[in-house]
C-alpha cells in the first residue's frame, strides 16, 4: 500500500532522506549482532537505540524503501503539479481563440499583406498571399522617406 497517511511532501523528503546507508545497515546489523546472544538482550540492544537508530532499523526491513518514498512523493505531487501545468495549457487555448476570434488583428494582418504586396510590387505584378512571422520584424526596417519613421510608426 502506497498510502502516505497525513505526511505532506516536506515529511516524505525527510524520511527519504535519513534512509540507511549501506555503511549505517551494515553498522546496525553488526552492533545488533555482536549484542544479542539471546533474544532478549537483542531486543535489550534494540531498546538502547535512539529514535533515528529505531527509525532505520524498521526501514532496513522494507524492501526498495527509497523507490517507495519516491512513489509516494510523486503521487502526492502528481495533483499540484498538474493543475499548474492545466492553467497554463489553458492560458495558452485562450490565447489562440483570442487570436484566432480577433476582427482587429485580421485586419491589420490583411493591412500588413497589402503593404508588403504594395513595396515588393508596386501595386502590379504577382501579389503575395500570404507572409511568414519573419517578414513581420522586416516591418520596422522599412523606413519612410525621412529615413527615421517605420512602417509600424
Amino acid at each position: 500500500n502506497m498510502d502516505s497517511g497525513k505526511l505532506d511532501d516536506t515529511q516524505l523528503k525527510a524520511l527519504r532522506e535519513f534512509l540507511p546507508t549501506k555503511e549505517e545497515k551494515t553498522a546496525i546489523d553488526q552492533y545488533v549482532k555482536n549484542a544479542s546472544s539471546t533474544e532478549e538482550s537483542k531486543q535489550a540492544a534494540i531498546n538502547d537505540f535512539c529514535a533515528c537508530e529505531k527509525y532505520m532499523l524498521a526501514m532496513m526491513k522494507v524492501e526498495m524503501a527509497d523507490e517507495k518514498f519516491q512513489c509516494m512523493l510523486f503521487k502526492y505531487q502528481f495533483d499540484h503539479k498538474l493543475n499548474e501545468l492545466m492553467n497554463g495549457v489553458t492560458t495558452l487555448i485562450n490565447a489562440c481563440e483570442e487570436v484566432q476570434k480577433s476582427v482587429r488583428l485580421r485586419k491589420l494582418m490583411a493591412m500588413i499583406l497589402m503593404l508588403g504586396n504594395q513595396i515588393n510590387t508596386g501595386g502590379s505584378g504577382r501579389m503575395a498571399h500570404g507572409f511568414t512571422l519573419d517578414a513581420l520584424l522586416k516591418l520596422d526596417e522599412a523606413k519612410a522617406f525621412d529615413k527615421k519613421t517605420s512602417v509600424l510608426q
